[in-house]
Parts: C-alpha cells; sequence; structure tokens
C-alpha cells in the first residue's frame, strides 16, 4: 500500500520539476505552475519554492478529497495504486462524515471556541497559510506608514499627481505636472508629497519650477518601491486606520496585512487586510486601479471565508459613493472608497453589535 504513497511522492516531484520562478524586482520572486492554476509570491527563490511546493500540496489534497485523480496519478495497470487510491478517497468521505457528526455534538453541547487569533481562524475554516505577514523594519514601518497616511487623507487634492505618478512606473521615466489650474490646496500637497517622497528616495529626482507652476519628477526602480507605489500604500492606509479608530473605541483587536492563503482549488490568494473585533472577523480588499477583473473572485472568496456582506470590504481608490452602492448590491460586497470606509466599518460594527 505504500506504493500509492510513493505515487504521490513522485507526482509532486514530476510536477515541481515544471514550475516556473521569476524576478519581478528586489525581494520580490514570483513561482508559478500554469496548469494547475498555482501562483505564489516571496521575498527570496527558497521561500517561493517552498510556498509553491505547500500550496501544490493542498490542490492536490483538496482534489483526492474531492474523488479526483490528477493525470499522472490515475490507476491504470497498477491495481495496487488503484486500491489506494479508492481508499484514500473512502476515508476522506469517512472523515467528512465524522466531522460532520463532531460538528453536530459541539452545537448540541454549546457553543464552539472562539478562535484567538487571525491565523487561528484562517486554519479553522481549513486554509493552508501559504504565507504569513512579513514583520518591517521599525523604522522603514514609520516612515512608509506616515506617506500613507498623507496620501490617503490628502487624496483628492493628490489625485492628479497620484495619477501621473502611477503611469510613469510603468514606463520608467521621468513624469511632468502642470499645476498651472491647480488649487493652492493641490499645490502645497502636491510638492510637500514629492519632498517627502525625494527625501526617503522613493523619487530619485524632484524639480518644481514655480514660475509655471510644473514640477518634474522621477520614481526609484526599486521593487519595493513599485509596491508601495502602486498599491501597498493604499492596504498600509486602511490598516492603519483601522487601528488608531479601534484605539481610540478601546476594542480588542487585531489587523494583519498579507496573509496568504491556498484556496481550495489550489489557488494562492492574498488577503489584503484582515481585522479581528473581538470574536469577530472583517476582510477589506484595497485597489488603486482597474477592478472588474476581479471583483468576482473576491465574492467568491467571501464565501470561502464564511463572511456576510458586511464584514467584506472592497476598498477603491476616488470610487464615486453612488456607483459604490450599486456595485454593492450587484456583488455582495461592501463597496467603499478610502473616504468612507472607516464610517461604512464603524455602521457595520454597530449593525452587528449584540
Amino acid at each position: 500500500m505504500l506504493g500509492g504513497v510513493g505515487a504521490i511522492t513522485r507526482y509532486l516531484e514530476r510536477v515541481m520539476a515544471q514550475a516556473r520562478y521569476d524576478l519581478l524586482g528586489p525581494g520580490r520572486y514570483v513561482g508559478e505552475l500554469p496548469e494547475q492554476g498555482l501562483r505564489v509570491e516571496a521575498s527570496h527563490l527558497e521561500a517561493a519554492r517552498e510556498a509553491l511546493r505547500e500550496a501544490l500540496e493542498a490542490w492536490l489534497l483538496e482534489a483526492l478529497r474531492s474523488g479526483v485523480v490528477p493525470p499522472g496519478l490515475e490507476g491504470e495497470g497498477d491495481p495496487v495504486r488503484a486500491r489506494f487510491f479508492a481508499l484514500a478517497g473512502e476515508m476522506w468521505r469517512l472523515a467528512q462524515e465524522a466531522s460532520g457528526a463532531a460538528r453536530l455534538a459541539r452545537g448540541q453541547e454549546g457553543p464552539k471556541r472562539k478562535p484567538a487569533s487571525l491565523e487561528e481562524w484562517l486554519q479553522g475554516l481549513g486554509l493552508q497559510l501559504v504565507r504569513r505577514p512579513q514583520p518591517e523594519d521599525e523604522e522603514k514601518e514609520k516612515v512608509l506608514t506616515r506617506l500613507a497616511l498623507f496620501l490617503g487623507d490628502r487624496y483628492p487634492s493628490l489625485e492628479k499627481l497620484y495619477e501621473r505618478l502611477k503611469q510613469s512606473l510603468s514606463t520608467k521615466r521621468q513624469f511632468e505636472l502642470s499645476l498651472a489650474e491647480a488649487t493652492q490646496e493641490e499645490i502645497a500637497n502636491s510638492t510637500q508629497f514629492c519632498t517627502m517622497l525625494k527625501q526617503y528616495a522613493l523619487l530619485t529626482s524632484y524639480h518644481y519650477k514655480s514660475e509655471d507652476r510644473r514640477l518634474r519628477a522621477k520614481a526609484s526602480t526599486e521593487g519595493w518601491v513599485q509596491n508601495f507605489l502602486t498599491g501597498g500604500w493604499l492596504e498600509r492606509y486602511v490598516a492603519e486606520r483601522l487601528r488608531k479608530f479601534l484605539r481610540s473605541k478601546n476594542l480588542p483587536h487585531e489587523v494583519a496585512v498579507g496573509y496568504q492563503v491556498a484556496l481550495p482549488g489550489g489557488e494562492a490568494m492574498e488577503l489584503d487586510v484582515l481585522a479581528r473585533v473581538g470574536e469577530r472577523v472583517y476582510w477589506f480588499e484595497a485597489k488603486t486601479g482597474e477592478f472588474q477583473a476581479h471583483i468576482a473572485k473576491y465574492a467568491g472568496l467571501k464565501k470561502v471565508l464564511g463572511l456576510s456582506q458586511k464584514e467584506s470590504f472592497l476598498v477603491l481608490l476616488g470610487m464615486d459613493k453612488a456607483r459604490a452602492k450599486e456595485l454593492s448590491a450587484l456583488h455582495g460586497l461592501t463597496v467603499v472608497n478610502q473616504a468612507n470606509f472607516l464610517e461604512v466599518f464603524q455602521e457595520a460594527l454597530e449593525g452587528n453589535g449584540p
């Protein structure tokens, strides 16, 4: 019977030999298995290999649990292997029945124990953790949080600058922005933000010509800088505003950015921001650009996480409130923007109160 176990090991090795790896930027490696639909990111190559192997194992486990034997594992011509997978399927069925009976018994005995952490909550859902939030240097954390708060709190007056800056990231060239028709608030915030970015070397060059109210700047091409400016800042902004709000209310909480899990189908998915408030969990996805291709996936992920619409937030940068309300109704998520997500979260928090 151990031949079946050996077959699984050999299958994993064969599939991993087909893995593709790429360096997206400093400290950002991606690993892929296209045929299985698996994709992971990690800070170095070996971590990417390990995360991809874990995602593949989770994918295979879910396939076998569903009664599906992937190509290359079939038992044709090998009665021992065929018997092994037949028994494995039967074991999964019995395990599921036992699990259901146990859940029913717990329900009769009383409420189940609440998760003590976000990680325990994710594991309780049967999701495999591919990557945990990575702690950053304390000083770097402070600087990036300060930049994220400045941009998020003043986004209406920084929108034109940010859009030009983000466009330039794909070309990796210097950009120009005319502030000739801008308000004094827009000019003051734009020049101050660029000065801050240059001070911390997120901009490699910056010059503002007051005579014609025109600024020129070029963003750093370092991977972590690109990640922060394209969208990482909004995740950080959402997380920090949540922490400040929950601290101000003296509510016990845990806020985490960047958990990556393997979904039941094997796909690796990053959860931008998770917040645990007492016994309740809230999930936030943050997008600074196109979201249309992702919103259906988020709606499906909400079901996997077992969360209600009021507990599942999609934060879209600069989104009009009326359109956000329509998107919420269509897709079963709470769609908000960076300016009102905290207000809507507070309403959900109070509305879900005992």
